[in-house]
């Protein structure tokens, strides 16, 4: 017998970010010495203080259900934190608890978007937001943003994009994978675009306190009449190096947000307990934890940026925060005889034992994703290898 899968999972294109992990875990488990630059994952263990939450909370019983939008106590850790680091004012009813920041996402788009809605994305754009779109029944409308710019799009493109179908616009800043970073300024102007429409912002800022400039960039839904439209999503897995938590949340439209809460619960009925009372650590302890690893990574993210740049026919724009570099390495095709970018991490991973994950999932077929996640003597070697192997 032969079981039909559905014709939406069916469309789903498997995580290229995940499926570089597989192929490096399998060239490990041959005994090949690989370095990865493929996951989106901080290299840094969750800060003791929020581990020390969780195993007191544990102890003391906080293992059972907890309510599906959120305890009320982690809610109001959420919206002071917001108010402090982001200018944002929320209620906790207008907060919802989610199993990680990609959950958040997926539950936005589903109470938002009917079939034949568009969703607007700047590309290069993180690489579920396209499938997340799709699964809502939605179409992914890309942007192409200016390179020199690290990817990011102005007015000019945002309302060349826009239709009456459109129905979201998504943001993303800090940007995986470019690590642009949108000004103040830029965001404005954006703004200015998005209030002759109806749409509604999801602006993901999971990287929100990981600009190098600053340790607090802009949030979109603080800017003159972008709250009511607004969803913003966060988490906990990047900042506080939390990722095997499972840990995220979306603040917006009290509208948007209770539609979301039934979703969840006739899903995963939320987050674990104990993981809400160690967030709550998270958001109210120590935040030096914070400015320790953005310092880390945007020493390491010039010294790949500087390393790429002197690659022979790689050009690699300097990143503004998280901690991805994103160059463009269509120049180096020839010298490795590859097509695009698919072929190129392929060979790289199979010649010089360096993973890094194609720029065709996150939208461009020239540029490959280097994540910055790792040591600084991993970035050195991981770039000196690919350095021989396109000098060979």
């Amino acid at each position: 017998m032969t079981i039909a899968i559905s014709d939406r999972i069916g469309r789903l294109a498997p995580s290229a970010t995940l499926a570089v992990a597989d192929a490096a875990r399998a060239l490990r488990e041959r005994g090949v010495q690989v370095i990865s630059f493929g996951a989106g994952e901080p290299d840094f263990d969750t800060p003791e203080h929020i581990k020390k939450a969780a195993v007191e909370a544990l102890a003391a019983g906080d293992t059972k259900y907890p309510p599906v939008a959120g305890t009320p106590s982690l809610k109001a850790a959420i919206t002071d934190y917001l108010r402090r680091y982001g200018g944002l004012s929320y209620e906790p009813a207008e907060v919802c608890v989610t199993v990680g920041a990609k959950d958040a996402l997926h539950q936005a788009f589903a109470v938002l978007v009917n079939p034949g809605d568009e969703v607007v994305i700047p590309s290069p754009h993180w690489v579920s937001y396209p499938d997340q779109v799709r699964l809502a029944g939605g179409t992914p409308v890309f942007v192409t943003g200016q390179e020199r710019l690290g990817g990011k799009i102005g007015p000019a493109e945002l309302r060349a994009a826009l239709t009456p179908r459109t129905r979201v616009i998504v943001l993303n800043s800090p940007c995986n994978p470019t690590g642009a970073v949108y000004s103040r300024a830029e965001l404005e102007a954006l703004a200015a675009v998005i209030r002759e429409t109806q749409a509604v912002v999801v602006s993901d800022e999971i990287y929100h306190r990981l600009g190098f400039e600053q340790p607090t960039t802009a949030s979109f839904a603080a800017l003159d009449g972008m709250r009511e439209r607004t969803v913003t999503v966060n988490g906990f897995s990047k900042s506080f190096a939390m990722t095997g938590w499972r840990l995220g949340y979306a603040a917006g439209p009290s509208a948007v947000i209770s539609a979301m809460v039934r979703l969840q619960g006739q899903t995963t009925s939320g987050p674990p307990s104990f993981v809400q009372t160690a967030a709550i650590a998270a958001l109210t302890g120590d935040q030096a934890c914070i400015e320790t690893m953005r310092t880390a990574y945007r020493e390491r993210a010039a010294l790949a940026c500087a390393a790429l740049n002197r690659l022979p026919g790689v050009r690699c724009v300097p990143p503004a925060g998280a901690f991805y570099c994103f160059p463009d390495v269509s120049g180096a095709f020839a010298r490795l005889g590859v097509a695009d970018a698919d072929e190129f991490a392929r060979v790289v991973l199979e010649r010089a034992h360096v993973a890094v994950v194609s720029g065709a999932a996150f939208g461009s077929e020239r540029h490959v994703r280097v994540s910055c996640a790792t040591s600084a003597p991993l970035i050195e070697e991981g770039l000196r290898r690919m350095a021989a192997l396109l000098a060979s």
